[in-house]
């Protein structure tokens, strides 16, 4: 017999990055509360979105499941909006996608784009000559001397500039702040990232930015370093990055595919009117699925599976 909690479990250990380990204390949590609550479409959804990798999720699903279960476990329940929330974050991306995205996260988390990309030796030729120049270590060492670095680390020994996200919006820390020393280290050392096109230190070891693809909940992200002589052809793996982004499951799309999509997503929606109409009267089986295909056009003889296709797409 299946065990649901050991299931979501085994998914969620193979999940690439720390911040995630939270979520198995969540999913054992859950398992421990009443059956009607584990039944619930709501919470058993958000539980298994902890066992999605983290680069699809649109929202904080650790907070959401947690404020869930607290909920849960003190005998109330949910309001509208995180209903709603809940019901606009979707069922979770399968299991093929999750495979997919989970299998990039852990090259990723150990810096790893050499799957995606060609041109290594750009990257490997930029970084020895930053490691060589003495105006770089210049510059490190006068921030060493007048900062406490190790108060700025994580604990591998690495310091991380501040991100610039998509369509070049800024972190919420972003506005010119000059009050603390803290302050004063996190600006320098923005400067000193940008000048050496950095997103970070690791110890004393220059971390260069480097060409990357990755995924979001939103889309695919491909971020070309300043420095690099881009060449489209050859400097990345189009199939292999086609192939990731591919993996959510897109569509075919062109101007005769969308014309034929938007007919039949009108034909699905008309479908969908005529099943709930036939119900309504008492209709079942093969008469309800015949009466529902007459009145959108299809041929008597077509597959009933055809109209089951129909209606799962409203």
């Amino acid at each position: 017999m299946k065990n649901p909690m050991k299931e979501t479990l085994a998914r969620h250990s193979k999940l690439a990055f720390r911040r995630m380990r939270s979520g198995a204390v969540l999913i054992k949590k859950f398992h421990d509360l009443p059956e009607d609550i584990r039944r619930d479409a709501q919470h058993e959804r958000i539980v298994q979105w902890l066992a999605v990798p983290f680069s699809l999720w649109p929202v904080d699903v650790i907070g959401v499941a947690n404020h869930l279960i607290c909920l849960a476990e003190s005998g109330k329940r949910p309001g509208v909006a995180i209903q709603a929330l809940v019901e606009m974050l979707g069922e979770p991306p399968n299991v093929k996608t999750c495979d997919s995205i989970c299998a990039h996260e852990h090259d990723v988390k150990g810096g790893n784009y050499e799957s995606l990309i060609k041109a290594q030796h750009k990257f490997d030729f930029k970084e020895e000559l930053v490691k060589e120049n003495p105006g770089f270590r210049d510059d490190w060492n006068r921030i060493k001397n007048h900062f406490d670095v190790t108060k700025h680390q994580s604990s591998t020994g690495v310091i991380r500039r501040r991100m610039v996200s998509e369509r070049n919006f800024r972190p919420l820390d972003w506005d010119f702040c000059w009050k603390t020393k803290a302050d004063h280290f996190l600006n320098v050392f923005d400067a000193f990232c940008h000048k050496w096109t950095l997103y970070g230190m690791e110890n004393d070891k220059p971390l260069l930015q480097k060409l990357s693809v990755n995924v979001t909940p939103y889309g695919t992200m491909i971020v070309i370093p300043r420095y690099w002589s881009f060449d489209c052809n050859r400097d990345l793996r189009w199939q292999a990055i086609t192939r990731l982004h591919r993996s959510r499951h897109v569509p075919k799309q062109g101007l005769k595919l969308s014309a034929n999509q938007k007919e039949r997503r009108k034909q699905a929606e008309a479908a969908k009117k005529y099943w709930v109409e036939a119900k309504s009267d008492g209709m079942k089986g093969e008469k309800r699925d015949g009466w529902v295909m007459a009145k959108i056009g299809m041929h008597p003889d077509t597959d009933a599976k055809q109209l089951r296709r129909l209606l799962k797409m409203v």
